[in-house]
């Protein structure tokens, strides 16, 4: 016999961005000029999320999220929703229980502590080695498949964190193990991260450490990471501003640097230079300009999004024009 339901189901949730730019790049002495759907603001996206309220102060929620190309009206990846797959068992006193597909830990930090997150020409994603992957044959960096996490509860004055622990189910480089740690309180906020992956027959380590402070007239913000492999190190700083110019509008700025070590990538390195302008139509629609560039060293071969490939300690730079509306 069934249950007669006593609470009630919130509903489900259609979400999403759509964000096409222009782009115009250049790598070396090449250049192309296309209309990138890969997003400046927030990446093209389409989701779906629900949540039951149990009782108690426990609730039932999934996500689902897929990646969209509106150039072209394609999805992106093999997997329908790869952005995000998970179903979790939350409480307000205990936090939650998350299983699927979902962000590691190591990844946030360098998302939300850069003025232009990891996306379009100025995102910090364009000179972190390996990205969106990891170095040594992880494949962990950004996401991770088949995981177990837990997620503190809101209500501890501030103090914000998760853990998770993913399976590799026979491949390589996707086993990972994770957490995060950080306080939010006022105009501060601040937090640390480490992962491990084994993968090739060793133990790929990732450790990053990012914060902010809004002082009202501008928000300043940074990171430092640092990516280990055997015989190898790859580390990144950053750091960058967001001032608010009136009601409507946002300058980003940022600066970056990539340095490696190790025999067979000593002297590699590059430093990215960004800014933008963000203004804002209303709560869900923004037009958007940015401009970087990237100067190699060394055999570095990084570039900004869209651009054509780059020669080994050459410089590349990116410039987009776009705009954003979420719904």
């Amino acid at each position: 016999m069934l249950a007669t339901a006593a609470h009630a189901q919130s509903g489900v949730t259609i979400f999403g961005t759509l964000d096409l730019n222009v782009t115009h790049a250049k790598a070396g002495g090449a250049s192309v000029t296309s209309m990138s759907s890969g997003g400046n603001l927030i990446p093209s996206r389409l989701g779906f999320r629900g949540t039951e309220d149990l009782g108690g102060g426990l609730a039932a929620s999934f996500w689902l999220e897929a990646q969209l190309l509106p150039d072209s009206g394609a999805l992106e990846g093999s997997a329908l929703f790869h952005r995000r797959s998970t179903v979790s068992l939350s409480s307000t006193a205990w936090g939650e229980v998350r299983l699927g597909r979902d962000y590691a830990p190591t990844f946030w930090n360098v998302s939300q502590f850069a003025p232009f997150g990891t996306v379009g020409v100025g995102g910090s994603a364009n000179i972190i080695e390996g990205w969106p992957f990891g170095t040594g044959g992880a494949r962990t960096f950004v996401r991770s498949a088949n995981s177990l996490g837990y997620l503190l509860p809101r209500n501890l004055g501030g103090v914000y964190g998760q853990a998770m622990v993913a399976a590799a189910e026979g491949a390589d480089g996707a086993r990972y193990t994770g957490a995060r740690l950080g306080y939010a309180s006022g105009p501060v906020d601040v937090a640390v991260a480490y992962g491990e992956t084994p993968a090739k027959g060793q133990t790929n380590k990732v450790a990053n450490i990012g914060g902010s402070y809004n002082f009202g007239m501008v928000k300043l913000m940074g990171y430092w990471l640092d990516q280990r492999a055997q015989g190898t190190k790859h580390s990144n700083w950053l750091l960058g501003a967001t001032v608010p110019t009136g009601d409507v509008g946002t300058v980003r700025l940022s600066v970056a640097e990539a340095k490696a070590r190790g025999a067979a990538v000593a002297g590699d390195g590059a430093r990215q230079i960004a800014v933008g302008y963000v203004h804002a139509l209303s709560k869900r629609t923004a037009l958007y300009t940015a401009y970087s560039r990237i100067t190699n060293r060394g055999s570095a071969v990084f570039m900004t999004s869209e651009a054509p490939e780059a020669t080994p300690g050459g410089n590349a730079s990116g410039l987009q024009f776009g705009i954003s509306h979420s719904f």
